[in-house]
Order: structure tokens, then C-alpha cells, then sequence
């Protein structure tokens, strides 16, 4: 399956188990306190994120989502690995901008409507999350694969590990 972000800002981007993530901060949160709000719902497997650039710069990700398939060693830029839990038998591939709205106004939801075609269907359970970054948009250059710039690999475990508990790739903390 392949996905593309093209709208919105895409400093982060994150895999979001909509039903049970809990997106409202407040209306006048800070970013030290939405990178916390992340980092609990990481902890409780609704939510993955990931800072994409150091330098700001925004990009459209070409994402290839696999699932079921098992997470190897192959080159990349970086390559992070988390936890997530499906309920509803889907997740959402979001951006920066629909994580913050829906931070800071509470009748905004996740996905919002740029980000719910960005949907993958799975079982209901819980997943290993293998996320490889191919193209590195500050350096304008690819590592590995040049055919796509993401790959996530979503594989069915039997138990929920806490591994991820703060914003992957963030330089803010």
C-alpha cells in the first residue's frame, strides 16, 4: 500500500490509532507540552511520531506501509522501531498540522480531512511498528532505496512493549 503525504506541514508526522488517541491539549498549549501529550500517548500505544527534518523543511512523503512482513536491516537514512495498538481495525498516517489542530481545538478530530485517506486497515491488535526514513530532506538525499522515501513495516505481536517513549528523531527535547 502507498501513501502520500502531500498537504499540510509534515515537520512530524505520526501513526495514530484514532478511536482511542486522546488529542486535546488545550488552546494555548506549548510545544514542550504537546511533545509530552505525544509521548504519553506513545506510551499507551495510540500513537507513534516522528520528527522528519531538523531544518523545518517540508516535504511530500512518499510512504510504502507493509504489513505482516518482518522488519530486516537493510540501509536507510535512520530507522526507528515502536509499539501500537489497533482497535478499530485501522490507523491513520497524519500530519503536523492535523496532530496540532486537533491539540488545540477540541471539535477537531484525528484524522482530519486531509489526512483520513490515509488509512490502514488491520486486525484489531497489537503492532510492531518498523519505520525506515530513506530520504533525508535536510541533506536533499537518499539512503538506501531511492524508489520511495518512508517504509513502515506493521507486524502482529503478542505483547505491547513500552520502547517508545518520547517523540522519535526529536531535537526539541
Amino acid at each position: 500500500m502507498n501513501i502520500c503525504l502531500k498537504f499540510g506541514d509534515t515537520n512530524f508526522i505520526g501513526l495514530v490509532n484514532a478511536q482511542e488517541y486522546k488529542s486535546f491539549v488545550n488552546e494555548d498549549w506549548e510545544l514542550v507540552e504537546l511533545l509530552n501529550h505525544f509521548s504519553i500517548g506513545m506510551l499507551n500505544g495510540n500513537i507513534l511520531v516522528y520528527q522528519m527534518t531538523n531544518e523545518g523543511i517540508e516535504h511530500s512523503w512518499n510512504i510504502d506501509v507493509e504489513i505482516g512482513s518482518e522488519s530486516t536491516d537493510e540501509e536507510c537514512f535512520r530507522k526507528a522501531e515502536g509499539y501500537i495498538k489497533v482497535t478499530n481495525n485501522k490507523l491513520y498516517i497524519v500530519d503536523y498540522d492535523c496532530l496540532t489542530m486537533s491539540a488545540q481545538f477540541e471539535d477537531n478530530k484525528v484524522p482530519d480531512e486531509n489526512c483520513e485517506n490515509n488509512q490502514i486497515n488491520l486486525n484489531n491488535g497489537t503492532y510492531k511498528v518498523s519505520f525506515y526514513q530513506y530520504f533525508n530532506v535536510d541533506e536533499n538525499r537518499f539512503i538506501g532505496r531511492t524508489d520511495i522515501d518512508i517504509k513502515i513495516i506493521l507486524t502482529l505481536v503478542s505483547n505491547f512493549e513500552k520502547i517508545a517513549d518520547k517523540v522519535f528523531w526529536c531535537t526539541f527535547f
